[in-house]
């Protein structure tokens, strides 16, 4: 990203936000102007010249034992590479241990059978990528529930 004195913004910071969004800075060294935004980290990922940490994924990789904490920073940006994100938040550094791949709870998959079939691989989709973006590493009722309150407006009290 460019400034409009033909300078490159550096990425300041990027700052995690409760709803599953993040908050980036953004400085012109040359010029000294700032700018900021906010939004999904894949919204954020195009404006990234290089993979960016969040400081709440960091505090998580330095958690780890010494001799896994490297192990795992390769890892989580080789996924990131992969699949061409570029701010590694701690949901997606959950996703990158996961291979993003999430488990099904047996209740869940249960549900997901009643579901009808012409919907069934949308909705485990949606449900599949709900649970990586908020680092889940299984799909739940209580989460099926959510979503379809989210997107149906409804829910049942069904378990």
């Amino acid at each position: 990203m460019q400034c409009s004195c033909l300078q490159e913004f550096r990425v300041v910071e990027i700052e995690e936000q409760v709803s599953d969004e993040v908050f980036a800075r953004f400085r012109c060294d040359a010029c000294d102007w700032a700018v900021g935004a906010e939004g999904p980290p894949k919204d954020l990922d195009p404006l990234m010249l290089s993979i960016k940490w969040t400081d709440e994924a960091q505090y998580h990789l330095s958690r780890l034992p010494p001799y896994l904490a490297p192990l795992v920073h390769d890892e989580t940006e080789t996924f990131a590479r992969d699949q061409r994100l570029k701010i590694m938040t701690h949901s997606r550094l959950i996703a990158a241990r996961n291979k993003g791949m999430v488990e099904w709870s047996s209740d869940a998959e249960r549900r997901l059978a009643n579901v009808p079939s012409g919907i069934r691989t949308m909705a485990k989709v949606e449900l599949e990528r709900t649970a990586l973006d908020r680092g889940m590493s299984e799909v739940t009722v209580a989460l099926m529930e959510e979503v379809k309150t989210r997107y149906f407006g409804m829910a049942t009290g069904r378990g």
